[in-house]
């Protein structure tokens, strides 16, 4: 499953980019531009990561086969259709949450289902390719786990966009969950209790202004990110 793992990769590495104040602003005033950019990115990025399979026969949605470059071509349109089909949702209905978790879920079982999972060129591995998930699970604690966070708060408070220092500062907070719980044995525990205590006194003491919703969502996807990511290191 590289495929899969770095398609993944590919997506949420263009989330940090394209997910984010200035770019939707660009994006409301150059619809046709930023949809060129958008679909060049994801077309660039995937062929320089995946560029050994490419002129491999992929079983796209298992109907027929497709040579990688192909496959890659219509994954980069459906990336650009669900992505203006989210931003037309999103200005259509309340719940901006549910419409990104729908997003999300689509764009990752398109991803799937186009991904060569049953070809044995280095791919009959769930987690073949640990790095690549290792990423991927950084990426989602820290950008995704951000926005997610954001429009939840937008449809319960109507909150504004958060700032770039509290982004920054909650990210970084998930990011330091997921990384020690990844630590080898039990020592990830000490380590996860003293970070917790300390991220609760520093909002107690509002040196991390930030919702509760905000800090214990954060710590328990990032801990239950971590430990899925931790699964694929010692799962063979």
């Amino acid at each position: 499953m590289i495929v899969f793992w770095r398609l993944l990769l590919v997506y949420y590495i263009l989330a940090v980019f394209f997910y984010n104040r200035p770019f939707f602003a660009w994006r409301d005033k150059r619809p046709m531009l930023s949809a060129v950019v958008q679909t060049a990115s994801f077309l660039l990025l995937s062929t320089a990561i995946l560029w050994p399979y490419l002129v491999i026969k992929w079983p796209f949605f298992h109907f027929f086969s497709l040579h990688g470059w192909q496959c890659l071509i219509f994954l980069s349109l459906f990336y650009i259709a669900i992505d203006r089909l989210f931003v037309f949702r999103a200005g259509q209905v309340k719940y901006h949450s549910l419409t990104f978790l729908t997003h999300d879920l689509l764009a990752v079982l398109f991803i799937f289902l186009a991904s060569p999972l049953d070809v044995l060129y280095q791919t009959g591995n769930l987690v073949a390719d640990s790095w690549t998930v290792f990423l991927v699970g950084a990426l989602v604690v820290t950008k995704m786990f951000s926005v997610f966070i954001y429009m939840v708060e937008q449809d319960i408070f109507g909150r504004d966009y958060p700032t770039i220092d509290e982004s920054f500062v909650t990210m970084l907070m998930r990011l330091i969950f997921y990384l020690i719980v990844l630590l080898p044995g039990w020592r990830w525990l000490l380590w996860f209790l003293v970070w917790l205590w300390a991220c609760q006194i520093a909002r107690k003491n509002r040196l991390m202004d930030f919702s509760r919703f905000a800090l214990y969502f954060g710590i328990l996807g990032a801990t239950a990110v971590g430990f899925l990511a931790k699964w694929s290191f010692y799962w063979k």
